[in-house]
């Protein structure tokens, strides 16, 4: 698998319960005057959205970059309870130069079997799922992340399943911004910037030693990432915004695979009883 020619420049930061939050959006395609600060039901979306990932999966995800030289798209299925997933990956445009083949990703990193058979691009999941088994543990050629876009991308929809809500109020004094409503796949959904990060605080030894307080320093910059959020709290796209890439780099949502698992293979995990 070819890496990217383009070099990301990506900020990763914690927020209240380890929210993740990788940087801008701008507001394209939306209505109104312009971002403003999320309301207290926007918060609480927000604050849902990790947690109902995790607890409604596995999800169909399908991600998709375009630096305007190098494209890659990753369809697959990502299961945030085992923190894994497993997809087909395309690299370049359609044609007999195209690099296709599987990949697996994980927390730690990626790694991909060039010389599968039965999958392709458009493959339905639960086929992929079978593909994926089938290739001995030895085939994957695995990594850990560096910070290629997709590496970036794979990483961030990784950590975005959590086992328990975030924190309503402290998203909302993170700095995220209401940036619009969309139509995606016939439902509205309404696009939401990430948390921001809090510069350091000065004068902090001194406040220690009996010095003068400081007040708390407000958010500041912009987010790289935006979810896509529907009124009932739930992803239907995130939108990934770093230096190196020109458009946004974007994770649909595009399903829940109750019955289709991720398999345990490309991480050469012994059977069960041994």
């Amino acid at each position: 698998m070819r890496r990217p020619r383009a070099r990301v420049l990506a900020v990763v930061f914690a927020v209240g319960l380890s929210c993740c939050a990788l940087a801008w959006a701008d507001g394209h395609g939306g209505e109104g005057d312009g971002p403003r600060a999320i309301t207290s039901s926007e918060a609480e979306r927000l604050a849902m959205a990790r947690f109902y990932a995790y607890e409604n999966g596995p999800h169909r995800v399908t991600l998709k970059i375009d630096d305007g030289g190098d494209s890659y798209e990753v369809r697959g299925l990502i299961d945030y309870r085992t923190h894994r997933a497993v997809g087909t990956y395309a690299a370049g445009e359609p044609g007999p130069r195209q690099q296709k083949g599987l990949i697996a990703w994980d927390n730690s990193g990626l790694a991909v079997a060039t010389d599968a058979k039965g999958t392709s691009p458009s493959s339905k999941t639960a086929a992929i799922m079978r593909a994926a088994a089938k290739v001995p543990h030895g085939r994957w050629s695995p990594r850990a992340y560096a910070g290629y876009p997709l590496d970036v991308a794979l990483r961030v929809a990784m950590a975005l399943g959590a086992d328990r809500p975030d924190n309503p109020q402290l998203l909302a004094q993170s700095g995220p911004r209401h940036l619009g409503e969309s139509t995606l796949r016939g439902k509205s959904y309404t696009r939401i910037s990430g948390p921001r990060p809090k510069p350091q605080e000065r004068g902090a030894a001194g406040s220690r030693s009996g010095g003068p307080a400081t007040p708390s320093p407000r958010p500041t910059g912009t987010s790289p990432l935006t979810y896509w959020i529907d009124e009932h709290g739930e992803l239907g796209r995130l939108e990934i915004r770093s230096g190196g890439v020109e458009r946004p780099v974007t994770v649909d949502f595009t399903g829940h695979e109750a019955r289709v698992k991720v398999p345990t293979e490309p991480w050469g995990e012994p059977p069960r009883g041994k």
